[in-house]
């Protein structure tokens, strides 16, 4: 589902100089050069071409990887019942990613309502469409499949299989976001945020959630385990709040923790070795919106080592300047590594998430304005595509 490429000798090769280029380690002032699809050389000053991009102080990043978010669903449902032209909707969409920086995306759709039948009827339609967008390179940033699996839903097996063997599936997240697994607070509050805002409705769905069979989730949790490991395709538990949460995650086999709802949860999760993603967008806010643990405050610990934007593709690029070097936080070149060199590294992909030799030439061009990082150009395996 990714913009396909022309070959490497298609492609010129390209200097960047006079830049703040983000390294792995540190923040070298200097020139980058690109042979084609990959990184060559990083130099400190360096003596450039007169035909290298000046880029005037900026930095040059790593291509960001956001391995979740929803943020498509706002392209193809602007408003309730109003259903977007598909390929209008992808292409909208695939604009606001690379905008944002952002080169490789897991497009994270709902396998199941959870909470929103909009979610039952795009589902193949926005598979459907990214992969034909894709095939006739259409799409400027590379395309990923992250799928969310609501436990609960009727059909979930069913449509799972549909779509378990895509070639471009990576990511599995298995969602309770039942009311006996939280609270009734909690879920009445969910069900306020997702738009419901008839109290009698709410409180339909609460009793409805209650009377939801216990045993369904444990018997699909190893079954989805099972067909994601034979396929090699990741997965996570999504918004645990207890240790008791994660001991089951573990037992599944489960290395992936995102969006813990408490500090418990992902306190317990970081001391069993999974890895815990947190939302960008927290950052941003300075804290959740629902109430639940500061992605910031995890990441500052040590407890969070990927960020993904969850539902505002802008906030991950904010969120690594906003944490960075602030107060004692992270350095620039490890809070870029929350939001590149880490998700790469769990998710397989090697060929890309640092501005190093031999890596792949996924570069941003990032300047500020008031104290903002704004994305000014973006280059994916060494083509301008922002």
């Amino acid at each position: 589902m990714s913009l396909p490429m022309p070959s490497t000798n298609q492609i010129a090769s390209l200097e960047f100089t006079n830049a703040r280029i983000v390294t792995p380690t540190e923040i070298v002032h200097g020139t980058l050069r690109v042979d084609g699809e990959t990184i060559v050389s990083v130099e400190q000053g360096g003596r450039a071409s007169p035909a290298a991009i000046d880029c005037n102080g900026d930095y040059l990043l790593p291509g960001l990887i956001d391995v979740h978010t929803d943020h498509i669903e706002k392209h193809a449902v602007p408003r309730p019942r109003v259903f977007w032209p598909t390929t209008s909707a992808i292409l909208n969409y695939d604009a606001a990613i690379i905008s944002a920086g952002v080169t490789t995306v897991f497009d994270s759709l709902c396998v199941g309502a959870a909470g929103k039948p909009f979610r039952k009827r795009i589902l193949p339609e926005l598979i459907q469409g990214l992969h034909a967008t894709g095939a006739a390179g259409l799409l400027k940033a590379e395309h990923l499949l992250h799928l969310r699996c609501d436990l609960f839903d009727p059909d979930l097996e069913e449509d799972l299989e549909s779509f378990i063997d895509d070639p471009s599936l990576r990511f599995i997240t298995l969602m309770d976001d039942s009311a006996p697994r939280r609270s009734d607070d909690y879920y009445r509050r969910v069900q306020r945020e997702r738009g419901e805002t008839d109290a009698e409705e709410i409180e339909n769905r609460l009793q409805a959630s209650h009377a939801n069979d216990p045993t369904t989730a444990a018997r699909i949790r190893p079954w989805i385990v099972k067909l994601a490991r034979e396929r090699g395709i990741v997965v996570a538990n999504h918004d645990d709040a207890s240790a008791g949460h994660v001991k089951e995650a573990v037992e599944l086999g489960i290395s992936l923790i995102e969006f813990a709802i408490t500090e418990e949860a992902a306190v317990a999760a970081h001391g069993a070795g999974m890895t815990v993603i947190a939302g960008g967008a927290n950052v941003v806010n300075g804290g959740s919106h629902f109430g639940g643990v500061s992605a910031e405050d995890l990441v500052r610990r040590g407890i969070a080592s990927i960020l993904c934007s969850d539902y505002v593709p802008a906030s991950l690029l904010q969120a690594v300047f906003r944490i960075a070097g602030n107060d004692g936080g992270p350095s620039l070149s490890e809070a870029v590594a929350l939001v590149t060199a880490n998700p790469a590294k769990t998710f397989g992909l090697d060929d890309r998430g640092a501005i190093s030799a031999g890596k792949r030439a996924d570069i941003v061009r990032v300047s500020t304005f008031d104290g903002e990082p704004l994305v000014s150009s973006v280059w994916r395996q060494g083509r301008q595509v922002f």
